[in-house]
């Protein structure tokens, strides 16, 4: 690839008490790309995931966002985690506020724009992810899925050069997900540059330019979807995928 990694992991190890979470883990995110992370759960995904925005810190290795080193004293922390979007699990919404409000409150506080120019963005981010209507509903009227399309505006309207999400379908009832994964697919095709942790195989193989799959702390097979889905091949790739996609 010619062009710099937007993100850059070098040689990274986590350890939580005798867990390793991360063995030695080195990849690059580049501008414009869709990568997806599969494996089994404990499988050290959702951990190098935070570890982009330094949301867990790296016991040993670096973490570069294009071109600067994160580290836990640096002062521009905030600045250069205000260019990543991050959307949970959990939609992590303010239950006293309405969707509106939940949209332009970190735009006020973190960006420091005016208060029409906030609601402005949050609507056009609200229409983008198909749910305007809700504006002014509070979180708790809302389905799961919709909260979750809610969370994802909000990451949006933050201008974010990168979306991280962190299994954003797994707190979903089945028939919500695909709502979800929708939206994720047409910001997929806008050429937002993503890096995705989920067990939606169906997601993976449709909107993923590289798939990354991890087991024990380690990247055991990094390929396209073609390649990782028909053609894998570590024994141990092959083993997980036969289990899931028996399913």
């Amino acid at each position: 690839m010619n062009a710099k990694p937007m993100i850059e992991i070098k040689n990274i190890y986590k350890h939580f008490g005798p867990v390793r979470a991360l063995d030695g883990v080195s990849l690059k995110v580049y501008p414009g790309r869709v990568m997806v992370i599969i494996g089994p759960s404990g499988s050290g995904k959702s951990t190098l995931l935070r570890c982009m925005n330094h949301m867990e810190v790296e016991n040993k290795g670096e973490v570069w966002v294009e071109g600067e080193l994160l580290n836990g004293t640096q002062k521009n922390l905030n600045r250069i985690r205000s260019e990543i979007g991050m959307v949970f699990q959990l939609f992590n919404l303010y239950p006293h506020l309405t969707v509106l409000e939940n949209i332009t409150l970190a735009q006020r506080i973190v960006k420091k724009v005016s208060k029409k120019e906030a609601i402005e963005n949050a609507m056009h981010q609200l229409q983008r992810v198909g749910i305007a209507e809700k504006a002014d509903v509070h979180p708790q009227k809302l389905s799961g899925g919709q909260q979750q399309r809610v969370a994802i505006a909000r990451a949006l309207a933050m201008k974010p050069k990168i979306m991280l999400f962190d299994e954003p379908t797994s707190a979903l009832d089945p028939e919500m997900i695909k709502e979800v994964l929708d939206v994720m697919l047409l910001l997929a095709k806008e050429g937002i540059t993503m890096v995705v942790v989920t067990h939606e195989m169906g997601f993976a193989r449709a909107a993923a330019d590289e798939v990354i799959f991890m087991d024990e702390g380690l990247i055991v097979e990094h390929g396209t979807p073609e390649q990782l889905f028909d053609h894998p091949i570590h024994p141990r790739t092959k083993q997980f995928l036969s289990q899931i996609l028996a399913h």
